[in-house]
């Protein structure tokens, strides 16, 4: 597919005709990034020349601040050294160093066409609603499934509108204690940011939207259910439990062949095309008829509150968000519906499941953006998942503590 991709974007880039602005010569557009892979750095300094070619006198400098990126970009702001526009997903960290661009969306709205990006993606940058970033690249989360192992189980593959019923049955079927081989894997330490998803999907959430409430959300009778039903996939040995005195991750034992189901996101393909697999991918299983949600990892791109180029940083986030500039981005999947299908992404049997739960997946707002002390809260949090995945059971009880230790937390 990526090749495929590619032999599009050649194509493409021949005929590209970008639209021009009028700036001073000799301006140079500070741009960081926490790249670090040679592809994505390539694919950035492409797009930085583009935009250079179509602005005379514009001079792109990408700072590439990789593993530091936090500790790199708070110094620069501390210092009053911010770069101009830089990648973002921390909002709620950072929204006070960021421009708001809501005026600048609102006033360029016919040139966005923002009809053609999921309201999804541009959801998970908006805090109190103000907008700090245009989107980049996105994952949702999905089921790999290893095809040749279903085959030799006699066991139907995973079908659009599946339930967690659906893939306990299923995932029963491929326990065999000789080799170690399990249907499933349950993290006994997820990020809680993922973890989210569950909840959302079993009609509950973490805090309420306004910040401010805990009790009867992150303790109520749906959140024990969600846990307890994870707790139980492992009792059953439906499912082999992750982090728990075995730091072997789900990704390795998927590849190797010991689990037949593996719930993950676009950052696992790579490592899963490589492994030779014959996989396919399904979309998360609902709980019975409720609406099945997926947590959106979305990066973006913001704009300094404190740059001296704010015509040019927004002229630069505009073209980052046209329609050539996200085909040049093959190393994510694309924020615009139109790339998509030019692509042939939406439909192919791999890649259509991610843009299947984006689009069902814009009804919530994640929890780290509703309040400032999201952290503290958060660890609480990990310490009752951990806490049912090892008892595997008593989620009510490890969900109560949980929300008693955070209230000190809430506004």
């Amino acid at each position: 597919m990526k090749t495929t991709r590619r032999a599009l974007l050649s194509a493409t880039l021949l005929a590209l005709a970008l639209p021009g602005a009028s700036f001073a010569e000799d301006q140079i557009l500070r741009f960081a990034t926490w790249n670090t892979d040679p592809e994505s750095i390539a694919i950035n300094q492409a797009i930085a020349t583009k935009f250079e070619e179509a602005n005379p006198g514009v001079k792109v400098q990408i700072e590439l601040y990789g593993d530091g990126f936090d500790d790199k970009l708070t110094a620069a702001m501390g210092a009053g050294d911010a770069p101009d526009v830089m990648y973002m997903w921390n909002y709620p960290a950072y929204k006070d160093a960021l421009m708001p661009m809501d005026d600048l969306i609102i006033r360029d709205a016919a040139e966005l066409n923002l009809d053609d990006i999921p309201a999804g993606l541009m959801n998970i940058s908006k805090i109190d609603g103000a907008t700090y970033a245009m989107p980049v690249g996105f994952t949702t989360q999905v089921v790999f499934y290893n095809k040749d192992m279903f085959a030799a189980a006699g066991v139907a593959e995973p079908a659009a509108g599946w339930t967690w019923a659906d893939l306990r049955a299923a995932a029963a079927k491929f326990r065999n204690a000789d080799t170690k081989t399990y249907g499933f894997a349950v993290d006994a330490k997820p990020d809680p940011f993922d973890f989210e998803q569950f909840f959302w999907s079993n009609g509950t959430k973490y805090i309420s939207d306004d910040g401010k409430t805990l009790d009867g959300y992150m303790n109520s009778p749906e959140a024990a259910e969600v846990l307890d039903m994870f707790g139980d996939m492992i009792k059953t040995e439906e499912a082999v439990a992750l982090n728990i005195g075995d730091d072997t991750p789900g990704s390795a034992l998927f590849k190797a062949g010991q689990i037949a189901m593996f719930q993950s996101a676009m950052w696992s393909k790579t490592g899963i095309d490589e492994s030779g697999i014959n996989y396919g991918v399904a979309p998360l299983p609902a709980f019975g008829d409720k609406p099945v949600h997926s947590v959106i990892g979305a990066s973006g791109i913001s704009i300094s509150k404190d740059t001296k180029n704010a015509d040019l940083a927004w002229a630069f986030v505009k073209f980052f968000s046209t329609p050539e500039a996200v085909e040049m981005r093959t190393n994510d999947l694309p924020i615009r519906t139109s790339v998509a299908d030019k692509l042939g992404l939406a439909t192919d049997p791999i890649y259509k499941p991610f843009f299947d739960m984006l689009a069902v997946s814009n009804r919530e707002t994640n929890a780290f953006l509703k309040n400032p002390n999201w952290g503290q809260i958060q660890a609480n949090l990990a310490l009752a998942i951990e806490a049912t995945m090892v008892d595997q059971g008593n989620a009510k009880a490890h969900l109560d503590e949980a929300v008693a230790a955070s209230a000190r937390f809430l506004n």
